[in-house]
């Protein structure tokens, strides 16, 4: 019983696509993250600005657009799981998607395939908008579209409605008859044509009237192994598809256009363009044109198949480039009618290197055909690799400069501006050398001849390159300006957790904010990008001043001539109130009339800076900027809640009346009492606001089109209702409907009053105001009484409306309802505060115990933080863009926000730290640990070196061959880091031809008497050979000894010291501690070895294992071995007499990729992630029937991940409600995706698990999934569901999440479900399992 949730989402860009889905005022930018879909809009500059953002419940594997009946947006298709296509639109009423129609092919397709499926499938779409298919290896499913307007079709059909003036579309509903796809047929590729198995590659060709496919394919298999039986397998077709549809069925004539034969067998990929398309290979490129004529073949390096002889052969050996599966490339159409070689196909390799394939024609003769390398002169694309899409985010004006969106799979996904790139290309130098000519095309096929058989072409060719001479281009620089970026830490190779920003005790003379903070850092990213990623569990401020306060609640800063000049308390127990000059550090100021005998509720400056305004428990008084008493007003009622924009002051009493009132606007010496609607004499009101909004101006008479804001006072009233009114009301006031009751969509209205109003105030605080970086947009944002923060965004199409704020994963959960989480609000008030600038970002601070910030990065939706790791219990603005915070001890610190290399886009902080620079490239980080005692991180490294094949004797072995590239091998070392600087302090190098597999940080046990332990590192090596000898690795055991810092460099205090080394035979693949041991996997042993006094080490205890031990993981004297095709065993270790004992093993052959122990109240459970992307949950249960005492481990459940895990830690859990301090400590994992992604495993007790099993039943069931996606599919079907507890399977936080977004009324039917107090304790139940990493804190 253990439940899922993702700590972080996806960062990996995976694909992308630009068009009109949401607005026609501009084209977006599409991309996906695993499985959340982001449309961002672009400005000039190629800034990016988030639109929306949707969560779906499955994995994207491809996305296109297609055209929408009667509409100028265009529809979205998603391609997910193995073979499911979702057909959306976006629903401008909803702010959400609406499912036009779902097709699942998996089980057809798997039906008439003879292999098992590939786990993806591919998407593809005819060019104009006419067909689409998915292709799973030999299976086909092809999906007619229906586009563009049908004669038969009633004139008089709902459209959708456009608004000229704003660009956008207000969606209406579906029609239940409204077609917009045709009958799907799923059909094995040899319906097509008897020969075709095997297929590499299926596209859609350009130009062509009718549906045309070009088909890439191997009769037989072949690889470079059995080249020599079949050098040239690979044949290339082309069909035309007459498609017949109906109602009932789909079918389709086959016209066959070409058929090519005894093709290179390395080709793999088709790349359609105009007239033709180009087929990448791994040592070739060539080009085909629509007749089916191969018309050239550029060799890429020294291994190009020189055999095929059979068009003109362009050499470009020289680059030595190689592409490999799947090649990410842009091409656009020519955008000059007059020049139709201005069409632009751009190709980018793993390396980030940037090609340009030249393409020159006249008519269908492809005269030009060169592949150039863009010589790029900065380092815009330096620490980026492995591209995995790229989109145009410019208007396709000219393809002479573009703004390209390039993502990666490591480094951050790039907004690119290619600047005169056709110029780029033309002033290259050229010289001639020998060549081989194309002299003639196969004789095979006679359209072939009657086309290109002329002599003109041919003489062409000759008086282009004469005397057997090709070109040889030099390319001048080319600059390309990097515009933007999106943060990428993927992907993620191993986690440790270690302290970052609470390495320092003290900062500023008091206690660090973030004091007994723990940071999660992992090593992110490959080749030159790779980095390390510090995952904050809270905003790390910068302390800039540091002031002790005897006596104060709260705070306020006055700026008088643009300069903050005084800063006043108030101590609500002493009901007193000081004023301190800044500017004389901070002594005490006494003149003037300020009321210092009472507790200041509010104090501003007023009157365009020339008055200050001072409300007390029952007075309000005004100054001048001298503090001399120009009015005093006295209230009945103690004031509760105080707002002042100039030149209004709104007063909230404890009775529930409000007060509004005027300054003079000559005088500037009287306040005047504003009239209020008659009806609000009949309303309670809670709390109070004076905003300025556009969001009532469609009700306003001249007003209505206008962008202009309005000054509105606005109010809370106690049935939680928020209403408006403008200073000339007419008795006319504006309530925000819906939002009593939370609802997911809220809209404004002429305010009733109701009936009978039932008093039940739970809104506390309301606000309208912008957020974010540079590009600001408005939110409103709703505080309860019970710490609960929801907010909504505007509208874009209609600003009287507002949509409940979810983003990717929701906002984090602050509070609960019906006093469920009263710990979280008891203790210090929270309060909402908005601060305009805080170091550049418009924010929300929340203070309370756990204090709180709301902010948003300008690709990403609003998050909340917790912020540092000490109390606030009052704050206000502090100079130009920091604030003044005071703690619960009156402590007052200056904070500002920590903006180098850190980003708040995603659910957790994160802060990117370089640990390469230029004068050294440490290349791939491949592990992490942390020694606890010196609060230091150790991370080995990787360094591409080419390879040398070395015998025994450490000579070359016969047969290397140094005219060709060579493979690549690596060095590797391990970095001694200071996270004060994150300098490295010390390195140890290792031989070339190594590779560091595992290294961790023990606890190692040197007397067996006295138990003495002491902290080392362990690193296991594998050193790389060749095939002909046996693998061998080994050991290392390095202490930290504390040494005299280099000068200028206090860092530099700890040196790495060799304790013992051992060479061995076979690979050490992993290493871990167990009960003050150590334990080394070599090859198919296992090894525990003790370390002596003398530190020696002794081989104590061994186990042989399957095949491969691919990770290991121990808990006290318990240990795990994950074998990379046989599962897992669990053992038990005991050191009297020493030996290993088998405990049990895994019934199923996982091919186990990472394990790790969940230990929940005794029970004894165990997580394992396999190279299916397959997280299993195993429990040991001794006592259970049929686990033959728990040789057996019981299979408890099986649940799909989204991404590849690489790495998995064990952390302690917090338990938000433990009251006993004797209560056993509890754990959860963490692990590390590919993706970027971090998730968590939190074991559960039986009541919990039974109530959120029932919440995710309802949402499952009830709520509206995006696409048609049905999220327990998505999670649970695999092969071995049956084998699990099919009764108790996973639960998905992610889905239980979304209980806290509903509706006050949808989530209070949902929990009646779970039982008649199930509300409350379903609230205390998510808090749990929210909190769960509030252990990285210290403290609660």
């Amino acid at each position: 019983m253990n439940i899922y949730e993702d700590v972080l989402t996806a960062t990996v860009v995976s694909h992308s696509i630009t068009g009109h889905f949401t607005s026609t005022s501009q084209r977006e930018l599409i991309i996906v993250r695993t499985n959340i879909i982001s449309v961002y809009n672009t400005t000039d500059d190629g800034k990016l600005n988030l639109v929306e953002e949707f969560n779906l419940n499955a994995k994207i594997t491809d996305i296109a657009l297609i055209p929408q009946e009667k509409s100028p947006l265009s529809c979205l298709v998603i391609a997910s799981g193995v073979a499911k296509i979702s057909i959306v639109r976006f629903d401008a009423v909803t702010n959400s998607l609406e499912t036009l129609s779902l097709h699942y092919y998996e089980d057809k397709l798997s039906d008439i395939s003879l292999v098992t499926l590939a786990k993806t499938s591919k998407l593809r779409v005819d060019p104009m908008n006419r067909a689409l298919l998915l292709f799973n290896n030999d299976s086909i499913a092809l999906l007619p579209l229906f586009s563009g307007n049908h004669e038969d079709e009633d004139e008089d059909d709902e459209e959708d409605d456009y608004d000229v003036t704003r660009g956008e579309v207000t969606t209406k509903r579906s029609k239940k008859n409204e077609k917009h796809v045709g009958q799907s047929k799923i059909f094995h590729v040899k319906e097509l044509h008897q020969e075709l198995q095997n297929v590499l590659d299926i596209q859609f060709l350009n130009d062509f009237t009718k549906p045309t496919l070009a088909v890439l394919y191997q009769p037989k298999l072949t690889w470079v192994g059995n080249t020599e039986l079949n050098p040239q397998p690979t044949s290339f077709m082309i069909f035309t598809l007459n498609l017949r549809t109906n109602e009932l069925e789909t079918a389709f004539d086959v016209v066959i256009i070409a058929t090519l034969h005894d093709l290179s067998w390395d080709w793999f990929q088709l790349l359609p363009i105009s007239r033709g398309c180009v087929v990448m290979g791994n040592n070739e490129m060539a080009y085909i044109d629509n007749t089916g004529v191969l018309q050239s073949i550029i060799h890429l390096n020294s291994f190009a198949d020189k055999s095929l002889q059979r068009a003109r052969i362009i050499d470009e050996t020289e680059l030595e480039v190689f592409f490999n599966e799947k090649v990410t490339y842009f091409w656009s159409a020519s955008t000059d009618k007059k020049n139709i070689d201005d069409e632009t196909l751009l190709i980018i390799d793993a390396s980030a290197n940037l090609y340009y394939v030249r393409l020159e024609a006249e008519g269908r003769l492809l005269t030009k055909f060169d592949l150039i390398k863009l010589p790029i002169v900065n380092d815009a694309l330096k620490d980026t690799s492995n591209p995995t899409c790229v989109a145009r985010v410019d208007p396709n004006s000219s393809n002479s400069s573009m703004d390209l969106f390039i993502g990666y799979l490591s480094g951050d996904s790039l907004v690119v501006r290619l600047n005169n790139l056709k110029s780029a290309i033309e002033t290259r130098e050229e010289h001639k050398e020998s060549k081989q000519i194309f002299t003639g095309y196969d004789d095979d096929d006679d359209d072939e001849d009657n086309l290109y058989s002329d002599d003109e072409s041919k003489e062409k060719i000759d008086e282009e390159l004469p005397d057997n001479k090709q070109l040889i281009q030099t390319v001048q620089p080319f600059d390309i300006e990097q515009l933007t970026s999106l943060r990428n830490i993927g992907p993620i190779t191993s986690l440790v957790a270690g302290k970052v920003t609470s390495v320092d005790p003290n900062v500023k003379g008091l206690q660090n904010p973030n004091s007994n903070e723990y940071s999660m850092v992992a090593t992110s990213g490959s080749g030159t990008g790779s980095h390390l990623t510090a995952i904050q569990p809270s905003v790390q401020p910068l302390v800039e001043l540091a002031l002790k306060f005897i006596s104060v609640t709260q705070i306020w800063k006055l700026k008088m001539k643009n300069k903050d000049k005084y800063l006043v308390t108030t101590d609500s127990t002493k009901s007193k109130s000081d004023i301190y000059e800044i500017d004389n550090k901070f002594a005490l100021h006494k003149e003037g009339r300020l009321r210092r005998d009472a507790t200041t509720i509010h104090i501003s400056m007023f009157g365009e800076g020339t008055r200050i305004v001072q409300v007390t428990t029952n007075h309000l008084y005004l100054f001048d900027t001298d503090f001399r008493r120009l009015t005093a007003i006295k209230f009945d009622f103690e004031v509760v809640h105080v707002s002042v924009m100039d030149p209004y002051i709104l007063i909230t009493v404890l009775r529930g009346d409000i007060k509004i009132y005027e300054l003079d606007a000559l005088q500037k010496r009287k306040l005047f009492r504003v009239d209020l609607p008659e009806i609000l004499k009949e309303m309670v009101v809670t709390s109070g606001v004076i905003l300025k909004s556009n969001m009532c101006n469609e009700y306003l008479h001249g007003h209505e089109d206008s962008e202009e804001e309005q000054l509105l006072f606005t109010f809370v009233t106690a049935d939680n209702q928020i209403i408006f009114f403008l200073r000339e009301h007419n008795d006319r006031i504006f309530q925000l409907c819906g939002v009593d009751q939370l609802k997911e969509g809220l809209f404004i209205s002429t305010y009733q009053l109701p009936e009978e109003v039932v008093p039940d105030p739970s809104i506390k605080q309301v606000m309208i105001n912008k957020l974010g970086h540079n590009n600001k947009e408005e939110y409103l944002t709703i505080l309860t009484f019970g710490g609960e923060i929801y907010q909504y965004k505007k509208s874009r199409t209609r600003h009287s409306c507002f949509f409940k704020n979810t983003g990717s994963t929701g906002m984090c959960i602050t509070g609960a309802p019906d006093n469920a989480y009263a710990k979280g609000v008891s203790s210090i008030e929270r309060i909402m505060h908005y601060i305009p600038d805080y170091s550049g970002y418009s924010v929300i601070f929340l203070t309370g115990s756990v204090p709180y910030i709301i902010m948003r990065e300008d690709d990403s939706s609003p998050k909340i933080f917790r912020f540092a790791n000490l109390s606030i219990v009052s704050l206000a603005q502090w100079g130009k863009n920091s604030v003044m915070a005071v703690d619960d001890i009156k402590n007052a610190r200056v904070y500002s926000l920590d903006n180098k290399d850190s980003y708040y886009g995603n659910s957790l902080p994160l802060k990117k730290i370089k640990i390469s620079d230029s004068l050294e490239d440490f290349m791939t980080l491949t592990k992490i640990t942390y020694h606890e005692k010196s609060q230091l991180f150790l991370v080995s490294y990787a360094k591409e070196r080419e390879y040398e094949a070395l015998g025994e004797d450490g000579e070359i072995i016969v047969g290397s061959n140094d005219q060709v590239p060579h493979a690549k091998s690596f060095q590797s070392g391990i970095l001694l880091i200071n996270p004060r600087t994150w300098n490295v302090i010390d390195r140890v190098d290792f031989e070339v031809n190594s590779i560091i597999s595992d290294m961790r940080s023990m606890l190692i046990q040197l007397d067996s008497k006295s138990r003495k332990k002491r902290e080392y590192i362990v690193a296991g090596i594998t050193f790389i050979g060749t095939e002909d000898l046996p693998s061998t690795g080994a050991f290392h055991i390095y202490d930290l000894t504390e040494v005299i810092p280099e000068p200028g460099k206090p860092d530099t205090n700890f040196k790495l010291k060799e304790i013992f080394k051992e060479d061995i035979r076979g690979s050490v693949n992993s290493v871990c501690d167990i009960s003050g041991r150590f334990l080394i996997n070599q090859s198919q042993k296992i090894m525990v070895r003790d370390v002596q006094e003398d530190n020696s080490v002794v081989p104590v205890a061994f186990y042989d294992t399957p095949i491969f031990v691919s990770d290991a993981k121990s808990f006290g004297n318990f240990l795990i071995l994950g074998d990379s095709m046989q599962g897992f065993q669990f053992l038990g270790f005991d050191a009297e007499p020493y030996r290993m004992i088998p405990l049990g093993r895994s019934v199923s052959s996982f091919e186990t990729v990472s394990v790790e122990f969940l230990i929940n109240a005794g029970e004894i459970n165990f997580a394992i992630t396999d190279r299916e992307d397959i997280l299993h949950v195993l429990k040991y249960a001794p006592d259970e029937p049929n686990t033959l005492s728990g040789q057996k481990l019981v299979h408890c459940s099986s649940f799909n991940l989204y991404s590849s895990n690489t790495c998995m830690l064990m952390l302690p859990r917090n338990d938000e409600f433990e009251t006993s301090d004797k209560a056993p400590p509890k754990f959860q994992a963490i692990g590390g995706q590919v993706d970027g992604g971090i998730f968590k495993i939190i074991p559960l007790k039986e009541d919990t698990y039974r109530r959120l099993y029932v919440v995710q039943q309802q949402i499952i069931d009830k709520e509206v999934q995006l696409g048609g996606l049905n999220p327990r599919m998505e999670r649970l079907d695999n092969d071995f569901y049956q084998l699990t507890h099919v009764m108790r399977p996973m639960i998905d936080f992610n889905i239980i999440r979304r209980f806290s977004e509903l509706s006050i009324e949808r989530r209070t039917h949902f929990a009646q479900k779970a039982g008649r107090r199930a509300h409350f304790d379903i609230w205390r139940d998510i808090i749990n399992v929210e909190y769960s990493l509030r252990s990285l804190c210290g403290s609660k």
